[in-house]
């Protein structure tokens, strides 16, 4: 999911370089796929020029694009901005959850995304921190919310129920219903303390992570 954009000087900084061709210079410029900004141009002689290095004029950096700041999800609206990379300090294979902006992030074991992904959770639980995934099962219940649901990963347990709390497909009710629909995935509506994700999302999730695997959560607005 990541979006490179190639950079191309602009037309003054090509006739510079043309004019600096024609007097038996070099002319060196570097940029990376990977930043917005390109490198300045620097000019250095050619093996066959006595000339010396001389900077060229009006060949300024352009300043990068300004980032949009994150505004997190709530019970009504979707989060907005939402970067590509979770906004953690952790490296390696993980999942990370982050509760303010209600998506979820699947990163592999080089700390490249693999998986981006929008969710419906709750602000207060769980808690921020770092835990691992204890147990899976294909098919989950709960018999109190009469409830049935795929692709379950449990990682830790609700303060106050003592449940396993864990990332699982939308549960559906015994006749067959959605809890919610899968538009509403974004939003801050969970009244458990589960990570709700669509079917697709949930089986890609359960494919990609093992049993021991880390899970980040990140903190509340």
């Amino acid at each position: 999911m990541t979006f490179l954009r190639a950079l191309t000087p602009s037309r003054l900084a090509i006739g510079t370089v043309a004019g600096t061709a024609a007097l038996g210079l070099t002319v060196i410029a570097s940029a990376s796929a990977f930043s917005a900004p390109s490198s300045p141009l620097s000019v250095v002689p050619s093996p066959n020029s006595s000339a010396s290095s001389t900077a060229l004029p009006g060949a300024g950096t352009p300043a990068p694009a300004a980032t949009k700041k994150p505004k997190p999800a709530s019970r009504t609206k979707k989060a907005k901005n939402v970067p590509e990379r979770p906004r953690d300090t952790f490296h390696g294979k993980r999942l990370v959850y982050d509760k303010a902006l209600m998506t979820v992030w699947m990163m592999n074991a080089k700390d490249e995304v693999v998986g981006r992904y929008p969710v419906v959770g709750r602000w207060d639980r769980p808690a921020k921190g770092t835990y691992h995934i204890f147990s899976k099962s294909k098919l989950a219940f709960n018999p109190n919310s009469k409830v049935t649901f795929h692709n379950m990963m449990r990682f830790t347990y609700g303060p106050d129920t003592k449940s396993p709390i864990g990332f699982h497909s939308i549960p559906k009710y015994y006749d067959g219903t959605p809890m919610h629909s899968t538009k509403q995935l974004g939003l801050a509506i969970a009244r458990g303390g589960c990570v709700r994700l669509s079917e697709e999302a949930s089986k890609a999730l359960y494919k990609f992570m093992k049993v021991g695997d880390l899970v980040v959560v990140l903190p509340s607005p």
